[in-house]
């Protein structure tokens, strides 16, 4: 369920990352006020960063490390153009396989759990409701009144907030997956965003606070307003079929309606969307529902010896 993460590493001699076998360290300078040293390692598809003056940085997917360890590539994965490889996070990670990768990190940086502090992270589920992915993702119209931009010919929406941001998009075009898989993926770019969940530090990942991930994840896309491209225009009525074409425009919502007025368009549309379509969006919610019974859960083996 996590992918990327911004961690802090402390308590730990820089000396002693630097001089880790493990890692290939390139030195970079730039100017910020001064001439500032930074040593940076590639690893797995992620990064160690370690400032002049102490700060520690590991940064990048957790899900691409891992698979990465394990050797599982993305479907389109081509040995000949491995250089170009950004690595591979289309499959499910698991509770299972964060603690794998916690356990690596520790053994790597020589530190325990609760000295990698989380600045960043990301929670997302990999979706595969038998749908179609190109009906719905063009519907996604705002999240709290900011509006969903889209790049990569209309197979990658996001929608960006201050402290966090949201993205929906087609994982298997991204990957050449047989399975259509759409990710529904939440940003928190603020500790303060991280805490909340329970989260400070990679010893606050458990069963429970990816619940709370989870409950915190199905509250941002139940607030993700949509146009249902299934719902059957045929034997409604003229005003509906009119008003349907202006739903549809997200003009209307964001420049034609004040945001008080929102509530009440918003739920005729809903009302709409599950009489007369697909109601796409309820598939995805059963499917990120069903996924999270079996990610989130360790057997009661690994509990014990975690």
């Amino acid at each position: 369920m996590i992918d990327y993460t911004k961690i802090r590493l402390l308590g730990i001699n820089p000396t002693s990352i630097l001089d880790n076998n493990c890692f290939e360290f390139k030195t970079v300078v730039f100017r910020n006020g001064g001439q500032i040293h930074k040593h940076v390692a590639e690893y797995h598809f992620c990064k160690i960063t370690v400032y002049e003056y102490g700060l520690i940085l590991f940064t990048g997917s957790i899900h691409k490390m891992f698979n990465s360890i394990k050797g599982i590539n993305a479907p389109n994965y081509n040995p000949k153009s491995k250089e170009q490889y950004k690595g591979f996070n289309g499959n499910q990670f698991t509770l299972s396989n964060i603690i794998y990768v916690r356990d690596h990190l520790r053994r790597l940086f020589k530190c325990e759990s609760n000295q990698m502090v989380f600045q960043n992270i990301e929670f997302g589920i990999n979706t595969t409701p038998m749908i179609d992915q190109l009906s719905f993702l063009p519907g996604l119209l705002y999240h709290k009144g900011k509006r969903f931009e889209s790049k990569f010919n209309g197979n990658f929406y996001y929608c960006e907030h201050q402290q966090y941001r949201i993205k929906i998009y087609n994982k298997s075009e991204q990957y050449g997956m047989l399975t259509p898989t759409t990710r529904i993926e939440m940003s928190l770019k603020k500790s303060n965003k991280i805490n909340k969940l329970g989260i400070y530090t990679f010893a606050d990942i458990n069963i429970k606070t990816l619940e709370n991930a989870k409950i915190e994840l199905l509250r941002q896309f139940d607030e993700v307003v949509y146009y249902d491209y299934t719902i059957r225009k045929c034997g409604i009525s003229k005003p509906l079929q009119i008003r349907l074409n202006k739903y549809a425009n997200l003009q209307f919502w964001l420049k034609d309606l004040k945001p008080h007025h929102r509530d009440r368009h918003k739920k005729k549309l809903q009302e709409t969307i599950i009489k007369y379509s697909e109601n796409l969006k309820a598939k995805f919610t059963i499917d990120i529902l069903k996924k999270c019974v079996t990610i989130n859960r360790l057997e009661s083996t690994e509990m014990c010896n975690h």
